[in-house]
């Protein structure tokens, strides 16, 4: 035998440890097996006593690698005849493990620590082993063994749960002939050792019924032998807290708290949760254990998260909820778990970073986020309970997290159609967990506010599933509840506090919100082969409840005029099904669907302003959509000669002129379909408002300020929740970030605060106010000059009078200085909108003739403009024309000497100069419309050459001009790639194009030209708009030399 082997046990690496331990336990095995003398005697001998003596070392990994080869050599030496053999009894085996772990003389704390560590390990492989359970006989020692492991127990507290861990796992690997006696005498030592209402012996007595249910346990430790049953709950709790008291006698407290939860918790889930027969005899048995909602009371909720528990216990209880959320599989069990005192711990903690079971709660969240990203069904429980119940409406707000939030992310369609019920339920009835309040009408304000903020938020989130199934039932509740009154005689759906005006309003606000999201989903299906609007839907379920007289009222009251012009209009969108039922792809039938029922619910919310929008849309549809009626051909011919698409443009921008998503998405959807139909007058309507100045004349002469106030008011209520507000910060922000909580616009121009001309006004008015107060202040007051003698009355009201006149003065012009800086945003904003219009214009009609007309105002607007995010929105309008046209292809030309014009204005523009941008976009500009020309015409590149020349001419002669080199460097590296190939038109169109500024050369671009334009100059940082040209100065040429990488 190689006694080389014994070290390598205690090794460090796993696979070294497990090597030797494999090769010494065949060894032993061999030698067990051989004939005995006393050499082979000894050997034997010398391997109990080194393998026994290594279960005390102090090495690292000493007593794991010792113990495993013992429990091998244990099972070989009592199998068989092997111990007659060697005369090594079971009894001898016991005390070498004792005495081999038994501390000699003085020794230290560590050591002592080392000695009661190998004891339990040797006591370990003798259980392990099952040499205690192989016959009577040898059972006879297994009551030895118990009383030293319990014994270790007792004396090492901190080794308790390991001492306990040996027993209870041997149970499972008892032979069935012994197993009921080894049952008993556990069962008997365990009383006797006082461990049995401790959680290590709770551990025990729990697998001794799961796994030898016919032994009848000890009828003086436990009522009726179980821990589980309801009677015992209360003492079990005690028991599993291991609170300061004694809980049985002869049991020292643990000396230290241990952050990891007992094996006795995870026996208690397997009672419950477990499948597996031995456990569910526990669960069916004679004694019925407690109900799960029962135990989590008592065990947990009024135990751990008590209010006087430790937070070491509380930290127990929030590592028992993540077990046991592992292992709940129905909806009650898992709302159980949701008791009071853990949702207030649990938002306790979660509410400060510096709470000392912050992290403990954080995790909890996280997997409540993960149970529900994995487990659909827990998101209608999960919300239910941290949201109400026992939970709080504003969980997420209190807890500054997004766990509720998350949570309904994950929600499948069945999971959101409960969790719309709830809500719907608690805005039917929002005091059933409260009916005794002070203000009911004032709470049931605020609770049905919430549910329709969590049903807008639902909404809002990209990640939940869209369905019809639960949306419908959406758009339902927020219809009847917003435009009805419930009456008496339907006292099922009659909320028990009624709805109050000011959440009607609410409501109707939110159902806004809501179409504004839905208005880009796919149509509702209404039968087979039909669809309806969103919009649509609402206006249908207005009407069948109308018919319901005897149960609804309608809420809002309207004059005749406005009565009959919904009547009118409703029969309009009723004819637009027809026409939609025989023509269901036909596009622009859709839009006036949309255009007609979003215009009569904003006159069911009180906008009466838009009876003449639908006037105007009524004077235009029919020509429009070219109708072959011969009654409406008629009456279209007797209307006023009127281009029909300025009318819907101009429909269009009164939309975008309010700070509404919902007017903006319904705009940009009918532009879209009209696109094909829009005229020049149309888009002239278009450039007037990009023309417009930005501040107080700009406003007085697009908008009508008469009442916007008032308009306002009506938007936002309290909280500014309630609304389609499209909400901005700058020019162009994305309004419908999940993260908003409302839709409401604020302007904020993206410059205005850092202009050099305001921060310049602002020094010269605290100058002039200076130098007002100390005119006053420093003056006379009266025949006494001496500024030392006190002020009579009379001089002390005229100093107060010129004070109030200089602060008065200084008001007035604050108030003008507010009203210049909000005309800006407002002009802004509205010109962002309508550079989003000319960009679907120029994707959806890029082959239109009228498409180039939208380069020179592009440009225009980029050099007037002092707001950067506008400026460079319109570049990059101007940017995506031209890049898309080599794909989509080159617009039609229908008025040549219009495009020429255009050229030349675009050539004027690119003399006047500013930030590098813009110049690079001018010369996009201008090489796309020389494409255009001669692609109809080669003929022309001659007089392209003449119009390039000319503008080359003024450039070198008169440093004013603006225009960079790039710009001709441009139109050569152009010219160059069409070379020889003027006579293939096609080739022209298509492999000619190339990207104006494009950097190195592509894989069939050849080399590149020499002065070329760079991508760079389109994709640098707009600059601020420059007032000097830049056309000759000596610096700029050496950067422009180092980017393109020679002279011109």
């Amino acid at each position: 035998m190689s006694l080389s082997l014994y070290k390598p046990l205690g090794d460090n690496d796993e696979a070294t440890r497990i090597s030797a331990a494999k090769q010494l336990s065949s060894e032993l095995a061999a030698l067990l097996a051989g004939e005995r003398d006393d050499k082979s005697k000894t050997n034997v001998e010398y391997a109990l006593k080194r393998l026994t003596r290594g279960l005390a070392s102090g090495r690292d990994f000493a007593r794991p690698g010792f113990a495993l080869v013992l429990t091998e050599f244990l099972t070989a030496l009592q199998s068989g005849d092997n111990a007659a053999k060697w005369d090594i009894s079971l009894s001898d085996l016991i005390a070498a493990v004792v005495k081999n772990t038994t501390s000699q003389g003085h020794t230290s704390g560590q050591e002592e620590r080392d000695y009661w560590l190998g004891r339990l390990f040797g006591l370990q492989s003798l259980v392990q082993s099952n040499i205690l359970f192989t016959d009577d006989e040898t059972l006879e020692k297994y009551p030895e063994v118990l009383d030293l492991l319990f014994e270790v127990a007792q004396k090492k507290p901190w080794l308790m749960e390991s001492s306990a861990w040996t027993i209870a796992s041997s149970v499972l690997r008892w032979p069935a002939a012994t197993a009921s006696k080894a049952a008993e005498i556990t069962y008997e030592r365990l009383a006797e050792s006082g461990m049995a209402k401790t959680g290590e012996g709770v551990g025990i007595w729990l697998a001794l019924q799961a796994h030898q249910p016919s032994v009848t346990p000890p009828k003086d430790v436990w009522s009726k032998g179980s821990p589980l049953i309801t009677a015992n709950l209360a003492t079990l709790a005690k028991v599993l807290k291991e609170s300061e008291s004694k809980d049985a006698e002869g049991t020292k407290p643990k000396g230290s708290w241990n952050p990891r939860l007992g094996f006795v918790w995870d026996s208690v889930l397997n009672i419950y949760f477990s499948g597996d027969e031995a456990w569910k005899s526990i669960r069916e048995g004679k004694h019925a254990v407690a109900e799960w909602a029962e135990l989590w009371r008592v065990v947990v909720d009024e135990s751990l998260f008590s209010s006087s528990s430790s937070e070491e216990r509380k930290f127990w209880g929030f590592l028992f909820f993540l077990k046991s959320l592992d292992r709940v599989s129905t909806p009650q069990d898992l709302s159980a778990m949701f008791s009071k005192n853990f949702i207030r711990c649990m938002i306790n903690q979660l509410s400060d970073a510096e709470r000392y079971l912050n992290k403990a709660a954080t995790k909890v969240s996280r997997a409540l986020i993960a149970k529900a990203e994995s487990t659909a069904w827990t998101v209608p429980v999960i919300f239910r309970q941290l949201a109400t119940n026992n939970g709080t409406a504003n969980f997420d707000q209190l807890t500054k997290t997004k766990t509720v939030d998350k949570v309904l992310c994950s929600a499948d369609e069945s999971g959101l159609v409960e969790v719309v019920k709830e809500l719907g339920g608690i805005i039917s009835n929002p005091l059933a967990s409260s009916p005794d309040v002070e203000d009911p009408t004032k709470v049931a304000e605020v609770r049905r506010q919430w549910a329709a903020d969590q049903i807008l938020s639902v909404i809002r989130n990209g990640k939940t599933i869209k369905a019809e199934s639960w949306l419908r039932k959406v758009v339902e509740i927020f219809t009847t509840f917003g435009y009805f009154d419930i009456v008496d005689n339907n006292k099922k759906k009659k909320p028990v506090v009624p709805v109050s005006t000011t959440s009607q309003g609410m409501f109707r606000a939110r159902l806004m919100s809501c179409l504004t999201h839905l208005i880009s989903l796919k149509d509702v299906k209404e039968g087979e082969g039909q669809s309806e609007t969103w919009p649509y839907m609402v206006i249908k379920t207005i009407a069948e409840l109308e018919e319901k007289k005897n149960s609804y009222e309608f809420a809002v009251e309207f004059d005749e005029e406005i009565s009959e012009a919904l009547k009118k209009a409703t029969k309009t969108v009723e004819k637009l099904r027809k026409k939609r039922a025989s023509s269901p792809t036909d596009i622009q039938l859709l839009s006036f669907e949309l255009l007609y029922s979003l215009i009569i619910l904003q006159v069911y919310n009180g906008e009466s302003d838009t009876l003449s929008v639908l006037e105007d849309l009524q004077s235009i549809q029919k020509k429009i959509l070219k109708t072959n009626d011969k009654k409406s051909k008629k009456a279209a011919t007797e209307e006023v000669d009127m281009d029909p698409s300025e009318v819907l443009v101009d429909i269009l921008l009164s939309f975008l002129s309010k700070p509404s998503m919902l007017l903006k998405r319904l705009a940009q959807t009918v532009f879209t379909s009209f696109c094909d139909s829009i005229t020049r007058a149309g888009l002239e309507r278009c450039f007037e408002v990009l023309e417009t100045k930005e501040g107080l004349d700009g406003q007085s002469q697009l908008f009508d300020n008469e009442g916007d106030e008032e308009e306002d008011d009506e938007v936002i209520d309290e909280n500014g929740l309630d609304s389609d507000v499209e909400m901005l910060e700058g020019s162009d922000l994305d309004a419908s970030d999940s993260d908003s909580d409302s839709d409401i616009e604020i302007l904020s121009a993206s410059d205005s605060d850092s202009d050099p001309d305001t921060l310049d006004q602002n020094e010269e008015e605290a100058r002039k106010l200076e130098a007002a107060l100390q005119t006053v202040l420093s003056a006379p007051t009266g025949s006494d000059s001496d500024s030392d003698l006190p002020m009579d009355d009379e001089a002390m009201l005229k100093l107060d009078a010129q004070l109030s006149d200089i602060f008065s003065k200084r008001k007035a012009t604050a108030n003008k200085k507010s009203q210049k800086k909000h005309a800006k945003e407002l002009i802004v904003t509205f010109k962002s909108k309508i550079l989003e219009l000319l960009e679907i214009f120029v994707k959806t009609s890029p082959s239109s003739p009228l498409s180039l007309e939208i380069l020179l105002p592009c440009l225009t607007l980029a050099r007037s403009t002092r707001d950067h995010k506008l400026q460079e929105k319109a570049l990059n309008t101007v940017r995506m024309f031209a890049h898309n046209s080599k794909r989509e292809g080159l617009p039609r030309i229908e008025d040549v000497d219009r495009v020429w014009e255009l050229l030349a204005f675009v050539h004027e523009e690119a003399e006047k100069g500013g930030a590098k941008v813009r110049r690079a976009a001018c010369s996009s500009a201008s090489i796309l419309l020389v494409k255009t020309l001669v692609a109809g015409d080669a003929e022309r590149l001659e007089r392209v050459a003449e119009v390039y020349a000319a503008t080359m001419m003024r450039w070198v002669k008169d440093l004013k001009v603006g225009v960079d080199n790039s710009f001709f460097t441009d139109f050569v590296g152009w010219a160059g790639s069409v070379r020889g190939k003027l006579g293939e038109k096609e080739e022209i169109e298509v492999e000619a194009e190339v990207e104006v500024g494009k950097k190195g050369k592509g894989k069939k671009g050849g080399k590149r030209k020499r002065g070329e334009g760079s991508d760079d100059e389109e994709k640098e940082e707009i600059a601020p708009v420059e007032t000097k040209t830049n056309g000759g100065g000596r610096s700029k040429k050496k950067r422009r030399r180092k980017g393109k990488g020679g002279k011109n």
